[in-house]
């Protein structure tokens, strides 16, 4: 068994974050929850890409040279964004297959600070998409759109 058929949810997971992004235009990326909410809708967007090349590209697989940033101005349109999340996903399912299930206790240096398990990580990045996508569904509430139906099966 590999990473990528452990974590099969992940793929419904993406599937219906991609659902709730394709609701949305770029004004709403300035849409803040509340007046003391740290992120608005492109903020949350941009951090969900944020932690998973952080933790993935640059953790663990070494691929970047540092943590990307997160507000670099690059992502400041809905298209612009949907594109950077499919293509770091895409990279993220690509190496998952070939990471064997038996490598979860492996252990990672995180640069400069710590040392957590592989599988460890892995989980953070899943259980974060999923706690932002959250958040994004209560913004579109918010903002008087419906949030996707997720409460299925494939």
């Amino acid at each position: 068994m590999n990473a990528a058929e452990y974590f099969d949810h992940w793929v419904i997971v993406w599937r219906d974050l991609q659902l709730a992004v394709a609701m949305l235009h770029d004004e709403h990326l300035g849409f803040r929850p509340a007046d003391r909410y740290s992120r608005t809708v492109g903020d949350i967007l941009r951090h969900i890409i944020n932690v998973e090349q952080g933790w993935i590209h640059y953790v663990v697989r070494r691929s970047l040279k540092s943590w990307p940033e997160e507000g670099d101005g690059r992502l400041n349109t809905i298209q612009a964004i949907q594109a950077e999340l499919a293509r770091t996903h895409k990279e993220t399912t690509d190496y998952l297959t070939t990471v064997p299930a038996d490598d979860f206790n492996r252990i990672v240096q995180v640069p400069g600070d710590g040392t957590p398990k592989l599988g460890w990580i892995l989980w953070h990045v899943l259980e974060q998409q999923i706690h932002h996508r959250g958040e994004l569904f209560l913004c579109l509430s918010l903002l008087g759109m419906d949030r996707p139906k997720i409460d299925r099966p494939g």
